[in-house]
């Protein structure tokens, strides 16, 4: 008895070390199925009834990034908005309608491998990009500029501020605090896992160096990123001008409403109206 025991234990443990290293050598490919759940749909502003809006084609090592554009009315600021990682640039057209009604400026680029976008998404391929049209699109536009960061944008939103762009207010919606605690709060017991992730988008430590106006949107009942995670990049943020709005009862999406739009626009209009 005593030896099938061990034999049965050393072959649960042959097992165990086999499954390890799939799972190390299959990290790549999980991670990117996790956290870049690509759409490369695209589709032109037009065809996402937004007449006033062009799409421009931007080139960055060796990749062609789509940006929808839109200038703004005089006096008012660009909207720098990055996208989550679900869904294409057509799927915020309603979100885009918005601003513009309110004559704001757009600068709205795709990730890599998102809405037409080639390329593969990484974290600081993300970000170099991200820069890169900042440089090249937002700024020569001579406005102010709020950049909007949604979900995974609020990580791309505080790794641009760590790379040297100097928006004049920021907007993140729905943050969280870096990858390895949504994959620990979602996956517990994943730590071997999560030594292997190539992005990391620790915006817990990033978010210690803002210090320009701050506004932070989070569903009351978000179930992919919980409040808590919002509010501790808010209590992590130094600057003495910044504000939490709680969007309540709702969840991870649908958080522009009747109660967090003017919150929204009070704030773009305090910080970014010339």
């Amino acid at each position: 008895m005593w030896v099938r025991l061990a034999q049965f234990l050393f072959r649960l443990g042959a097992f165990s070390v086999v499954f390890a290293f799939v799972l190390i050598a299959a990290a790549p490919l999980l991670e990117r199925l996790m956290i870049y759940p690509l759409d490369d749909t695209r589709v032109s502003p037009a065809d996402a009834n937004l007449p006033a809006v062009t799409e421009e084609v931007a080139h960055h090592d060796g990749q062609e990034l789509i940006v929808w554009t839109a200038p703004p009315a005089p006096g008012k600021p660009v909207i720098f908005y990055l996208h989550g990682n679900a869904g294409n640039l057509a799927n915020r057209a309603s979100r885009f309608d918005l601003l513009l009604q309110r004559g704001y400026g757009l600068v709205a680029p795709a990730y890599r491998g998102y809405s037409g976008s080639t390329g593969t998404p990484q974290e600081a391929a993300i970000v170099h990009d991200t820069v890169a049209i900042y440089d090249s699109i937002v700024h020569p536009l001579q406005a102010p500029v709020v950049i909007y960061g949604e979900s995974i944008g609020a990580a791309v939103t505080l790794g641009a501020l760590e790379a040297g762009i100097t928006p004049d207010a920021i907007l993140l919606e729905a943050p969280y605090t870096s990858l390895k605690a949504m994959a620990a709060h979602h996956y517990p017991g994943n730590g071997g896992f999560t030594k292997h992730l190539s992005n990391q988008w620790d915006s817990l430590s990033r978010a210690e160096a803002v210090i320009l106006p701050l506004l932070i949107l989070h569903g009351t009942e978000d179930a992919l990123i919980p409040i808590d995670m919002g509010r501790q990049i808010f209590a992590a943020a130094p600057t003495n001008q910044k504000e939490f709005v709680e969007a309540p009862g709702a969840g991870h999406t649908g958080l522009w409403r009747t109660d967090t739009w003017p919150k929204l626009t009070r704030f773009i209009n305090q910080f970014a109206l010339r």
